[in-house]
């Protein structure tokens, strides 16, 4: 199956009408995210400050599938071209009036004027840029910090914890894998590493997933959440320790799945991090989100 996202992808390829480079493919998408009334569409890319402004590591990872599948090619390193003449799978109406605007608007604009344009425009995207810097990392003050990535992609949740100034992501599932693309602990811990945010397992402050079986209600999950109170977060009170030792030392998040932090267990530990550290809690989904769309 192809996304519809994916179709933009092959779209803006195919309609430029030679090959393009990494960094004109994830600028144009970018500006349809920010610039375009489509947005790109539903559940389209989201980004993360990088190497050369905005990035997108969805993105990345989802053109090389396309390529995979004969739907583009790579006539050399870090370009996609389109195999063929045709163009197989096609976006909505809305979203190609997007993908005309850009080529448009931008298509001949060489990689170095399209960076300096969206460097000007978004200046916090340059915080790890190393062709230049306009914008200062954040950095959280000191807190108990939660958060959930459930409903979000790997890079809008990546981009909530850089534009908050988390620095260290302290992974409280109990087996943490995911279907979703860069939630899986092996692919977060290396996304996390590609931007500076350091990143730990404890998984014995977790509950197993076959104690989290037919949550119907609150209820369910308040007498899940007496019993983890009762039993891990009391046998538990060395890696509480530990990840009281973590939030002190630099800004950290307990990050689990659940978006509602009433139904999920980093809210209880929280508390008790909190207890040890004299320190606030704060649940980063529940704060506005002031990015630009």
């Amino acid at each position: 199956m192809i996304l519809h996202r994916q179709k933009v992808l092959l779209s803006l390829i195919h309609h430029a009408g030679r090959p393009v480079s990494d960094v004109e493919l994830t600028k144009w998408a970018f500006l349809i995210r920010h610039e375009h009334e489509s947005c790109g569409g539903s559940a389209f890319y989201e980004f993360v400050p990088y190497l050369y402004g905005p990035f997108s590591f969805s993105l990345n990872q989802e053109a090389g599938k396309l390529a995979d599948k004969g739907l583009l090619t790579c006539p050399s390193d870090k370009t996609w071209a389109s195999p063929s003449g045709r163009l197989p799978h096609r976006p909505d109406r809305p979203t190609q009036r997007g993908v005309d605007w850009v080529l448009r608007r931008f298509g001949d604009h060489s990689a170095d004027e399209l960076m300096d344009y969206v460097y000007s425009r978004y200046p916090q995207y340059t915080v790890y840029s190393k062709r230049k810097k306009l914008a200062k990392k954040n950095v959280a003050e000191p807190a108990v910090y939660t958060a959930g990535y459930e409903g979000l992609s790997v890079d809008g949740f990546l981009y909530r914890l850089v534009e908050r100034g988390i620095q260290h992501l302290i992974d409280v599932r109990h087996n943490p894998i995911a279907r979703r693309f860069g939630f899986h602990k092996s692919t977060l811990n290396r996304l996390c590493d590609a931007l500076g945010i350091r990143y730990s397992h404890v998984p014995s402050l977790g509950i197993h997933s076959s104690d989290r079986q037919e949550l119907d209600s609150q209820s369910d999950y308040d007498s899940l959440f007496v019993n983890y109170r009762r039993t891990t977060l009391k046998r538990e009170a060395d890696s509480i320790k530990q990840v009281s030792q973590w939030v002190t030392e630099s800004p950290s998040v307990l990050v689990c799945m659940e978006a509602d932090p009433c139904t999920c267990h980093r809210t209880h530990l929280a508390a008790a991090v909190a207890k040890e550290t004299s320190l606030p809690v704060i649940d980063l989904g529940t704060e506005p989100d002031d990015r630009n769309t």
